[in-house]
């Protein structure tokens, strides 16, 4: 069990229930993003950078999808082109999120520090990691998850906050999830009969 892992422990036990703990995240992000003191989260206008994570609104070009997530909280891999790259981290269980952010936090540990040097919990000045399109999405496939990658267009996203590497616990326990037009079981099993 690394940080991540141990850390939301530490949360759920200092808030006495995983609700409260999720209640106290979300009021956490919330400040932050309207503090000026608080820069462990801030709001960003912009593109990704690999290896963090963004919370955003977000409206697709047309609305005629079948569904889409209206508030995505994505883990950031790439620009591709016109589009950001990332994991929609509200489309993959609670379980699987919190040990696929664990493993990446504690294989990327020594990353994250150098790039956090003097910046430790400054989440606009932290520099990116690097984390590869191929490497994630061979992850998320074998896990049945690949369809958790996804792209956004910049011009589309609004309201957008990024959030410091120290605060990953946290921002996992938020509950930011707005699907449009299905349900999450609904996602899962789309994907499902697909493979």
């Amino acid at each position: 069990m690394g940080y991540i892992k141990k850390r939301i422990k530490e949360l759920i036990k200092e808030s006495d229930s995983k609700a409260k703990a999720r209640t106290a995240a979300e009021e956490w992000f919330n400040s932050a993003i309207k503090s000026r003191a608080i820069k462990e989260a801030k709001v960003t206008r912009d593109r990704f950078l690999p290896g963090k994570i963004y919370v955003f609104e977000y409206r697709p070009i047309t609305e005629n999808l079948p569904w889409w997530d209206k508030n995505p909280v994505v883990l950031s891999i790439e620009q591709k082109g016109q589009t950001d790259l990332g994991v929609n981290l509200n489309l993959l269980p609670v379980e699987f999120k919190e040990r696929l952010l664990d493993r990446l936090y504690d294989m990327m540990e020594g990353r994250i520090k150098s790039a956090s040097v003097g910046k430790s919990g400054d989440a606009i000045n932290q520099r990116p990691l690097r984390i590869t399109y191929d490497g994630m999405k061979a992850f998320l496939d074998s896990e049945g998850y690949g369809f958790a990658l996804r792209q956004y267009r910049p011009d589309r996203k609004i309201n957008q906050a990024v959030v410091a590497y120290e605060k990953w616990p946290e921002i996992i326990l938020c509950d930011f999830i707005k699907l449009e037009g299905t349900t999450i079981n609904e996602v899962k099993r789309l994907f499902k009969n697909s493979l």
